[in-house]
């Protein structure tokens, strides 16, 4: 992971582990805050405008996109104000290689 701008597959991990963390449901705004210093990044990155005509920032837009790649492989649930484990998230525990082939093929 480069130091200054994650890779989605960089967030996987950290989020499977927040939600665990928190009993396996957890609100949007306790995975935002719970995820961000696991990455690493700069503080540029993480407050930067994801684009020109949105108040999302690249890490919220970055997160969310990681976020539907583990509800595609059926790891998590994303509900409107939390996101939760699903029977498959909560039974495996996955290495970050694991991970990235399961998102990549859903």
């Amino acid at each position: 992971m480069s130091s200054n701008k994650p890779t989605e597959k960089d967030y996987y991990l950290p989020i499977l582990d927040t939600l665990r963390f928190f009993g396996g449901t957890a609100s949007l705004d306790e995975i935002r805050l719970t995820v961000r210093p696991f990455l690493r990044a700069e503080s540029k990155y993480l407050e930067e405008p994801a684009g020109p005509k949105t108040k999302e920032t690249r890490y919220d837009k970055d997160l969310n996109w990681a976020g539907k790649r583990l509800g595609d492989a059926g790891l998590i649930r994303k509900l409107r104000t939390h996101w939760e484990l699903t029977d498959e998230g909560r039974r495996n525990f996955f290495t970050a290689k694991t991970l990235s082939l399961l998102c990549e093929l859903s």
